[in-house]
């Protein structure tokens, strides 16, 4: 896995986990499983300074998988950065 200063915007990466666990908690609402995406790619979007999450926009569009995602990207999450792999 590369170190996390590597994952920069245009980044493309894989999703191995989700908030360090690589299974949905047993009160994970459907909307929320997040896990789900865990095999997916996307690319880094943005890189917030001092923060330990990067913003992907993951290729599979989330309402396929019955996600919301609240951000103003479309596909796209704030995920801890060592939940990440470079591909």
């Amino acid at each position: 896995m590369p170190a996390p200063n590597t994952l920069t915007p245009g980044t493309r990466v894989i999703l191995r986990a989700f908030n360090g666990a690589a299974s949905t908690p047993p009160d994970c609402r459907t909307d929320e499983n997040y896990w789900r995406l865990i095999g997916e790619r996307g690319a880094v979007i943005e890189t917030p300074p001092d923060n330990p999450r990067v913003l992907v926009q993951f290729d599979r569009p989330a309402a396929e998988l019955g996600l919301h995602c609240h951000n103003p990207i479309p596909n796209s999450l704030l995920i801890l950065k060592s939940d990440l792999e470079a591909c």
